[in-house]
């Protein structure tokens, strides 16, 4: 999974010098002889992907008689695959010959999972789902053809569970599942295949803020497990461009 992802996004860095020769100039599209496809209006799609998450893991605690935090745990890069589906709704809209700007709303369902174990206790960290609202900016390298950028906000739901987690649960009432917010950052090639029909390829980073997922309070200290994901994904999708294209 992982040399997938990295090789999307290399393909995607690699492509871009070598048809920046071939980007058109200001006009090229408008000129050409053979009609334009219509890049305006709003579509629909759905499709598949590959993703890899990373989470950073911190147990600290307060010492109330030193009055101070010491780190009890840290444990970086744990990691986990998996697949997942999307479904997407935007608009994109040909702002100037050659360049097209858009927005969209995108929903993932997947099964990606992390863990961690040793002889005595196991957690897992799995994420269910996440929503983005982003927007994109790209350049036409043919007519039917665009290479663009993309940024924009996620909100994602991890959901906690093992031996060490039930544990915390059961100790401090912590929840089994948690909200994050973060970024995202990607790029993407988009190919009208035939009327209405397109297909994109993208790859993402999203960063997420940490969040402090479970917290105990003992008679001389108060214990903080702290947890900061990041993911990097690949996707296939589908869309269908709304009304008529030309």
């Amino acid at each position: 999974m992982k040399r997938l992802i990295l090789g999307v996004a290399a393909a995607l860095l690699l492509a871009g010098p070598a048809v920046a020769d071939g980007l058109p100039y200001k006009g090229h599209v408008k000129d050409t002889e053979t009609p334009t496809p219509r890049w305006t209006g709003f579509y629909i799609g759905g499709g598949v992907g590959g993703g890899a998450v990373v989470h950073d893991l911190n147990v600290r605690e307060y010492n109330y008689y030193y009055e101070r935090w010491s780190k009890v745990l840290s444990l970086d890069g744990i990691g986990g695959e998996g697949m997942f589906g999307t479904i997407i709704v935007g608009y994109d809209r040909l702002i100037r010959p050659g360049w097209v700007a858009g927005v969209f709303v995108d929903y993932d369902f997947s099964d990606i999972s992390s863990s961690v174990s040793d002889r005595w206790d196991s957690a897992s960290i799995n994420h269910r789902h996440s929503w983005s609202v982003g927007a994109r900016l790209g350049m036409l390298s043919s007519p039917t053809t665009l290479w663009y950028a993309m940024a924009g906000y996620t909100q994602a739901q991890f959901d906690f569970g093992g031996d060490l987690l039930d544990v915390l649960v059961d100790r401090y009432g912590s929840s089994r599942s948690r909200t994050f917010d973060g970024y995202f950052l990607g790029a993407g090639v988009e190919s009208i295949l035939h009327g209405n029909w397109s297909l994109r390829l993208e790859y993402r980073f999203t960063q997420f803020d940490g969040e402090t997922i479970y917290s105990g309070v003992g008679e001389d200290y108060r214990t903080t497990v702290d947890l900061e994901p990041s993911m990097h994904t690949a996707r296939l999708v589908l869309t269908y461009k709304l009304g008529h294209r030309d």
